[in-house]
């Protein structure tokens, strides 16, 4: 929510910078995308989508189960504590401990598969949309195009860095 926040902020001191200055000859454009609504319009990026939701939806009934059989196994040692025996139930106790562990190495690797499933679905068509904004921006003279559904910029043109010359300011000193 503060990240959203932050980017609201910049987006509005960059719109109005861009305001400030709009009437200077040499200033391009500034423009926007709507990746929610490329989502929702277009098919191959709403199967992407939908293919993420379901492996998502898949981890969570993975790690479900898992759940439930430990549960389960804790809730038989506890039971059966008073009829087995020490090596049986040092055994059994073992035996939860190990499950327990690889339970937990499954929680650890959830986001990491995540992020390879996000990858594999999703980013090429983000690829694709950065690709296509940056053919866009250089034909049409945008300056900059953002995404205003995720308030990222997709695309900025490199004659706008004003990087260098901050630098070279920097070197020669603030007063000067």
């Amino acid at each position: 929510m503060k990240t959203n926040l932050i980017r609201v902020i910049a987006l509005t001191l960059l719109a109005l910078s861009f305001s400030s200055i709009v009437f200077a000859e040499d200033v391009k454009p500034f423009a926007i995308i709507d990746s929610q609504r490329i989502v929702e319009e277009y098919n191959a990026a709403r199967d992407a989508q939908e293919q993420y939701q379901l492996f998502l939806q898949d981890l969570e009934r993975e790690i479900t189960e898992r759940e439930r059989d430990l549960q389960r196994m804790g809730e038989e040692i506890e039971s059966q504590k008073m009829l087995l025996g020490e090596d049986a139930l040092r055994s059994k106790m073992e035996e939860f401990e190990s499950a327990r562990s690889d339970y937990f190495q499954f929680r650890e690797s959830i986001d990491s598969r995540a992020e390879a499933e996000y990858k594999k679905q999703i980013q090429p068509i983000i690829e694709q949309i950065k690709l296509i904004a940056e053919r866009i921006g250089k034909e049409n003279g945008y300056g900059i195009i953002v995404d205003a559904a995720a308030l990222t910029t997709i695309y900025i043109d490199p004659d706008l860095d004003l990087t260098d010359d901050i630098l070279t300011a920097l070197v020669k000193g603030v007063d000067e």
